[in-house]
């Protein structure tokens, strides 16, 4: 098996197949710092989304979108159903 670049941010996110089932982030450090950097930066600066720039296991880049929410309502509705609105 071949190791990953540690200059590469890798993250793969596992999500739940059912209810009380954990989410599972499996991840090289740079990848875990580059999470943790869109954490911070979502708390620090709550009028943006915090994002983290990350590739998965097959070398594919996408984003990774951290959202300070407050209530209930912004929490309730998924992501992608907002977009298509």
């Amino acid at each position: 098996m071949s190791e990953l670049a540690k200059e590469y941010p890798f993250i793969h996110l596992y999500a739940q197949q059912k209810s009380r089932q954990p989410v599972i982030i499996k991840a090289n450090t740079e990848g875990l710092c580059v999470l943790l950097n869109a954490i911070v930066a979502a708390i620090a600066y709550q009028e943006n989304n915090g994002i983290a720039e990350v590739f998965d296991g097959d070398a594919e880049v996408y984003e990774v979108v951290v959202r300070l929410v407050n209530t209930h309502d912004e929490l309730a509705p998924l992501p992608y159903q907002i977009e298509k609105q």
